[in-house]
């Protein structure tokens, strides 16, 4: 029996071919052959040895657009990022084509048994970006000790986002949080019991921005929002008067406030749309399937898109000036000007003028709308295609 397997073996059986020497080889070709690898490979190459995590960091062999470092108590995650997608209107989470992942096991070789997680989240974050430059970093704490939270965020001062998840998130930590505010950072906390007498001046600062419990949220700090990319209150207290007073303020305000606005909704909050809208001027619509209605800040020549969900209230703002595509600037300009005419026939009508001297010129403006295609039920001005 051996004497055929040994004649098998010399006939059939497959040769057994040596590891590809990449260390042999020139560096051209190696540095062509790192950069056809994919992320997670790139990465994990980097752990492999000393001399190769030195080698890829002289080459440059590539950059990452995001690092995410997830943070818990007896254990970390990062999280390398690449080819972002662009954002669309309203965004609050950033998307990315593909994502390298590594947990404990892929960096033990530079992990130190006898350091703390915080220490070497710190130690191998550092020491990655080193090998593999990240344009930005996020940080998100499962972990919510206060002392690791103000520890992380000293140590990585780079960082856009920061998270807040986990239970038993505590004041303190939500503090650390807001007080580590630079311009272009974003925030989030998740499920918490918010005190309903909070305050921070930080708050509304952040560009991005998504509280869970923002029972404390008043209306004044909304006031204050300027450039605002994305917004989003899970839990709040507002009632359908305070929205109305938020669109009032919002249409006539002199800067930007917020790109999207998003706000969870009950029973309690109690939307009609009679009162919600009351003293502003309206245009209905239907987009995309969804009826909207949208408003008009003339100062800023913005229009305001305002959708009802069963558990949200919604608001994007646009204008002519931001980044659209030729229909969506050719639907804005519609938009903008029904809403400019549906103004100044409202001024005139209030001027309390004689009818004679301004009934013309009321007139040509009900002309023009009707061009656009606008008719009126019960006093809302509507459109059905724009």
């Amino acid at each position: 029996m051996n004497v055929w397997s040994a004649i098998y073996s010399l006939f059939f059986a497959k040769p057994i071919k040596d590891p590809f020497p990449l260390n042999r080889l020139p560096d051209v070709p190696r540095i062509r052959i790192f950069r056809l690898m994919d992320g997670e490979e790139q990465v994990k190459l980097a752990f492999s040895s000393e001399r190769m995590e030195q080698y890829i960091r002289i080459a440059k062999i590539r950059y990452f657009d995001y690092c995410q470092v997830q943070i818990d108590k007896e254990k970390f995650t990062i999280e390398l990022k690449h080819s972002r997608l662009a954002a669309r209107s309203g965004d609050s989470i950033m998307r990315f084509q593909k994502t390298a992942k590594l947990i404990e096991k892929d960096m033990k070789p530079w992990l130190n048994e006898e350091s703390s997680v915080m220490e070497n989240v710190l130690t191998v974050t550092k020491r990655l970006q080193t090998t593999y430059p990240c344009k930005e970093t996020g940080v998100i704490f499962i972990d919510n000790t206060p002392s690791v939270i103000k520890h992380v965020l000293e140590a990585l001062d780079d960082f856009i986002y920061v998270s807040l998840g986990g239970k038993n998130l505590k004041v303190e930590a939500v503090d650390l949080a807001m007080d580590s505010f630079k311009k272009g950072r974003e925030i989030s906390y998740g499920a918490v019991e918010m005190p309903l007498d909070y305050s921070h001046p930080n708050a509304f600062k952040f560009v991005i921005i998504y509280y869970y419990d923002a029972r404390w949220v008043r209306l004044e700090n909304l006031f204050s929002m300027r450039g605002i990319r994305s917004v989003e209150l899970e839990r709040t207290n507002l009632k359908c008067e305070d929205l109305n007073t938020l669109l009032k303020y919002w249409t006539t305000s002199d800067e930007r406030m917020t790109y999207g606005l998003r706000i969870g909704i009950t029973q309690e909050t109690n939307i009609q749309e009679k009162t919600l809208f009351d003293g502003l001027i309206v245009l209905k619509t239907v987009q995309s399937g969804t009826r909207v209605t949208l408003l008009a800040n003339h100062r800023k020549k913005l229009v305001l898109n305002i959708t009802l969900e069963p558990k949200n209230f919604k608001v994007y703002e646009y204008s002519q000036d931001d980044h659209l595509t030729r229909s969506q600037r050719t639907r804005f300009t519609k938009e903008y000007r029904i809403l400019e005419i549906l103004q100044k026939k409202k001024e005139l009508v209030e001027d309390g003028e004689n009818w004679e001297k301004i009934g013309d010129k009321i007139r040509q403006l009900e002309e023009e709308l009707s061009k656009n295609g606008v008719y009126d039920v019960k006093g809302i001005a509507y459109v059905d295609k724009l």
